[in-house]
C-alpha cells in the first residue's frame, strides 16, 4: 500500500509520505561548515577606514591557494556567507572563482562585528538543501564560533587565510554548542 502511494503520488497521503521522506533525507545528511579568516590585508591607517582595507598581493595569492585546496578536496560549497568588509569580499570572491560550480556569495553585515550569537543566527537560518557552507569572517569571532561548535577541538587563534572544516549531522536549525566535529585545518602559509 505505501509503495503504491509513493509511486503514484496522487493522494494527499502519498504527498505527505514523500514530504516526510524528503525531510528525513535532508535531516540525516552530513553537512560541512568551513570557517575562514580573511586573507592578509593592508595595514589600517587614519586614511583608510577599517572596512575598506584591501588584500595585499600575498593575501590575494593565499585566497587563490585556499580555493585550489578546496577544489582538490572536492568541496561542494553551496554558499559563502561573508562580511561586507573589502578584505573579506575579496577573499570570498577569489576562492569562489576557483570552485566548480561557483558558489553563491551573500554579504552579511552581522559578520563584520559579529559574535557567536549573531553568526549562529545566520547559520541556523540556512535551508537544509545547503550541504556545505563557508563563513568568511574576522578574528576573534571565527575562533569563538569554532570553539562553540566543535566538540573535539579548541583553538586560540587563526592566522589570516586559515581555513577550518567542521562536520555535523544535524540540520542547520539544530546547530548548537558541541554539535560539530573538527575535521581539518588548512594553513596556506605552510609549505
Amino acid at each position: 500500500m505505501i509503495t503504491t502511494i509513493l509511486r503514484s503520488g496522487t493522494t494527499s497521503c502519498g504527498y505527505f509520505l514523500k514530504k516526510i521522506y524528503y525531510t528525513l533525507n535532508f535531516a540525516s545528511m552530513l553537512r560541512k561548515l568551513y570557517l575562514l579568516r580573511h586573507a592578509q590585508a593592508v595595514t589600517g591607517s587614519l586614511s583608510i577606514p577599517d572596512e575598506q582595507r584591501a588584500l595585499t598581493p600575498d593575501g590575494e595569492a593565499v585566497s587563490k591557494h585556499v580555493g585550489e585546496f578546496l577544489k582538490q578536496k572536492n568541496s561542494n560549497i553551496n554558499l559563502i556567507l561573508s562580511s561586507p568588509a573589502l578584505r573579506t569580499k575579496q577573499t570570498s570572491l577569489l576562492i569562489a572563482k576557483q570552485l566548480t560550480p561557483e558558489p553563491e556569495i551573500q554579504f552579511e553585515r552581522s559578520i563584520y562585528n559579529g559574535d557567536v550569537p549573531a553568526l549562529l543566527k545566520l547559520l541556523t537560518r540556512l535551508p537544509d538543501t545547503i550541504t556545505e557552507a563557508m563563513l568568511t569572517g574576522h578574528y576573534p569571532a571565527v575562533v569563538d564560533l569554532h570553539n562553540y561548535l566543535a566538540s573535539n577541538n579548541r583553538i586560540r587563534a587563526m592566522n589570516t587565510g586559515e581555513l577550518i572544516a567542521l562536520r555535523f549531522d544535524t540540520t542547520w536549525q539544530q546547530l548548537s554548542a558541541g554539535t560539530a566535529t573538527f575535521e581539518y585545518a588548512f594553513h596556506p602559509h605552510e609549505p
